[in-house]
């Protein structure tokens, strides 16, 4: 079960300089096609985090593209990861496990940002049988840090976004996660991270395998995930998801997924923004996108986010070397 203090540091060993805790939120603006995250990783035992702060609007393909990219390494560790400010004027706060508060101003003034967040459902807590019931089965191949302390939520992000002397107002339904424990990052294999919304009080979370065989990427298997129905949260038994793509960024997919009472729910999503994210981890890179939802006459909004280890893709897409 998901507490308060599980955004704090974790009890560890202090010797094991693998240790790694982050903590991320994802947000949208669907009517001007904004997409955007926040994200930091802390290795508490070294004393060092890094942090990135990524917004794009409509369809990016390239880095340069994305409208504001500050991603900033070797700061100080935090003392108390559930209530800090980092050098690069990214702030968070966590009252309890379910409400938390972002701040954020850029060294050079182009970018602020004012959020809030408040769960919609209780979190999930990823290594919780009660809460996972495949949890032999969900383990992320490849990726430490789907793998140890693992709290996924779905909230409502509310606040202001001041960018490049445009303002905009934020309120949506969108996903954040924490996670702590050994991680080595090398760039591995990776997982899609899948929120779907449809509106008045439904919605999901699924964590999927991704393999990429003869340079076309699938998903699978299903490794576990949720259902939020007024506010109910209910496991997820199965799930599946097939998805087009232009170069390594979706522009549309088709989920299904069945919960624990066998109620099964399908639904199509189309990418209005999408963007790459190649320094949130340098062992990583995220392909970001976010989904118009629909199925029946639900519509909603909420993100796809793939990532994948930079040494897996370089083994599956590379050119072949010539002597």
């Amino acid at each position: 079960m998901i507490v308060a203090d599980d955004y704090r540091f974790h009890d560890r060993d202090p010797a094991d300089e693998t240790w790694t805790e982050t903590v991320f939120v994802i947000f949208s603006i669907p009517e001007y096609a904004i997409s955007g995250n926040l994200y930091v990783l802390t290795r508490p035992n070294l004393g060092v985090c890094h942090s990135s702060v990524e917004i794009h609007q409509g369809i990016c393909f390239q880095p340069w593209q994305l409208h504001h990219n500050d991603s900033q390494m070797h700061m100080r560790c935090p003392d108390d990861f559930s209530d800090f400010t980092l050098p690069n004027g990214l702030s968070f706060k966590a009252h309890d496990e379910r409400r938390h508060e972002w701040h954020y101003a850029s060294r050079d003034g182009v970018c602020s940002l004012d959020f809030t967040y408040e769960a919609t459902c209780d979190p999930t807590d990823a290594r919780d049988p009660a809460q996972v019931p495949q949890l032999s089965d969900s383990r992320v191949d490849g990726y430490d840090g789907w793998n140890n302390g693992h709290l996924e939520g779905k909230g409502r992000v509310q606040g202001t976004l001041r960018l490049r002397d445009k303002s905009y107002r934020v309120d949506c339904i969108e996903g954040v996660n924490k996670s702590w424990g050994p991680r080595n990052d090398w760039g591995n294999k990776g997982a899609s991270w899948i929120h779907v919304e449809l509106g008045e009080g439904l919605g999901a979370f699924m964590v999927m395998g991704m393999a990429i065989e003869d340079g076309r990427v699938t998903y699978g298997p299903f490794k576990y995930g949720y259902v939020v129905v007024d506010g109910e949260r209910r496991p997820l038994m199965d799930a599946e998801m097939t998805a087009k793509r232009n170069d390594m960024l979706v522009t549309s997919a088709n989920v299904r997924f069945v919960d624990d009472r066998g109620d099964t729910y399908v639904a199509r999503g189309t990418t209005i923004a999408a963007g790459p994210w190649y320094n949130f981890n340098p062992s990583s890179s995220g392909f970001q996108t976010l989904m118009r939802w629909e199925s029946g006459e639900r519509t909603g909004y909420s993100h796809i986010a793939d990532f994948w280890g930079n040494y897996y893709l370089s083994q599956k897409l590379a050119d072949q070397l010539y002597a």
